[in-house]
């Protein structure tokens, strides 16, 4: 009886060391883990802090970026608007240039064809003078004619002041609107051998255009006593409302 108070009391006393140590290893087991979960959460909290740390900075960052982007585009837009105003006066302007360009265009243009009527205009006058010279004079009148206009330019030709004139020609060039007799060839050259000092011959050529009388020409010295020639000076001087 005695043995077997003494084993259970043994056995209780087994039982209670064995609860007190389960106490204290579950004890311990719990602030470790309390300390862990502490540890944890302050980790945790520096964390969180460095993220909303983290965040505010990228917030102020972005604030800031956004504010250069408005002042640059403020900037950009100033800048195209000023850009913009400068294209627009330069493409007024060069319309301007343009505009003005075309009208002295056409006034030239017109002008230009002015001229060239005036000039169909006195060349019909011509043609058709010598139309109507032929028409009135017979052959010989207007052979007549031919030697009174060659005796008129030899006679100039004579009182001609040559002391500042140099002949510097192989022949004496004759246009006649009809042919020279061989006197009137002899004269032309007797006169240029006496007042230039020059032998030169003859050369002569037949054009019509003249209507009548003749062109001499020495090198750069050239006497027109045609005409055709009289004819436009006439028509020129009516031009000019001298007549």
């Amino acid at each position: 009886m005695g043995t077997m108070i003494y084993l259970i009391l043994a056995q209780a006393v087994v039982f209670a060391v064995l609860v007190i140590g389960i106490k204290q290893l579950l004890l311990r087991d719990t602030v470790k883990a309390a300390n862990k979960l502490r540890e944890a959460e302050g980790e945790l909290g520096k964390k969180e802090e460095a993220v909303r740390k983290r965040i505010e900075d990228n917030e102020a960052e972005f604030r800031r970026k956004s504010a250069e982007a408005q002042e640059a585009l403020a900037r950009t837009r100033e800048v195209m608007e000023k850009e913009l105003a400068k294209s627009r006066e330069a493409l007024l302007e060069d319309a301007k240039k343009e505009r003005d360009r075309i009208v002295d265009e056409a006034v030239r243009g017109k002008d230009k064809v002015k001229q060239e009527l005036i000039r169909e205009a006195e060349s019909h006058t011509l043609e058709y003078a010598g139309r109507i010279y032929e028409m009135v004079f017979s052959a010989e009148l207007g052979k007549k004619l031919d030697h009174a206009f060659l005796d008129e330019l030899l006679a100039a030709l004579e009182e001609m002041d040559a002391s500042s004139i140099t002949i510097n020609a192989p022949a004496i060039e004759v246009s006649c609107s009809h042919p020279l007799e061989d006197a009137h060839k002899a004269r032309v050259r007797d006169i240029v051998t006496k007042k230039f000092g020059a032998t030169l011959d003859v050369h002569e050529t037949v054009d019509p255009e003249l209507i009548a009388g003749v062109r001499i020409k020495m090198g750069s010295l050239e006497i027109d006593g045609s005409l055709a020639s009289r004819f436009r000076e006439a028509i020129g001087q009516l031009k000019s409302g001298q007549m």
